[in-house]
């Protein structure tokens, strides 16, 4: 009896061990879910800095070179979706809103790269015997870009609303291109912080005008910066 009664209380103890892990696990999930708990996040080595509430260090013409270059990289945003933005927080909010969009951009920019090379839509036709191409985008130059203009480590790569993602051939394809767009961009402020830039601007086009929308820009080490966030 006593030897039963020790593997009855360490089954207790076991079972209740794996209680009070599991109450920690769904305690912890809970805080990464709150905007406003913040060291838990910080703890499992995410990027938790305020860089959207930094103090300006300098306000920047807004014909410098570097105003040119983040304007450059709204219209990656605006060229598909006219004035009317959406807001993200992080990379992989940003994709999710824009895949199109950036794809919509990486075809305007490198047109016959992504349409004149028969060897490779040869190569996927056969994966896809059933299907015409005309554009065909390597996921690859995909996730490049993204990790250029939106930072992040990985990308998710799927459909979108116009762009297919070919899980077999690992490209994207369209039916058609879109036309150029007709968005002007009006910059309001420009100002630099400790790391980043921050610029609030509108968008007119012949529906007529956005609201303002600030976008932050995080600097990199290189000279380089990419998207931390946009808020409408």
């Amino acid at each position: 009896m006593g030897y039963r009664s020790r593997r009855r209380r360490r089954r207790i103890r076991l079972t209740v061990a794996l209680i009070a892990v599991l109450l920690c696990s769904v305690f912890l999930v809970s805080c990464m879910a709150s905007a406003n708990v913040t060291w838990v996040r910080a703890l499992l080595g995410y990027d938790v800095t305020d860089y959207e509430s930094e103090a300006a260090v300098a306000t920047l013409s807004v014909e410098d070179a570097r105003a040119a270059e983040l304007c450059e990289m709204v219209e990656i945003l605006s060229a598909d979706r006219g004035i009317r933005l959406e807001g993200f927080e992080n990379t992989s909010e940003a994709v999710s809103l824009y895949r199109d969009a950036i794809l919509g951009y990486m075809l305007r920019g490198n047109y016959s790269r992504y349409t004149g090379n028969r060897d490779t839509m040869e190569a996927v036709q056969t994966s896809y015997p059933q299907m015409q191409f005309s554009t065909l985008i390597p996921a690859q130059d995909f996730e490049n870009t993204v990790f250029r203009y939106f930072g992040g480590v990985s990308v998710k790569n799927e459909s979108g609303a116009l762009y297919s993602y070919l899980n077999r051939a690992d490209c994207y394809t369209a039916p058609v291109q879109r036309g150029a767009s007709d968005v002007q961009m009006n910059v309001q402020t420009l100002e630099e912080t400790a790391h980043t830039y921050r610029m609030t601007f509108s968008l007119t086009n012949g529906e007529g005008s956005s609201e303002n929308y600030t976008a932050v820009f995080l600097k990199r080490d290189d000279g380089t910066c990419y998207f931390r966030s946009l808020a409408v």
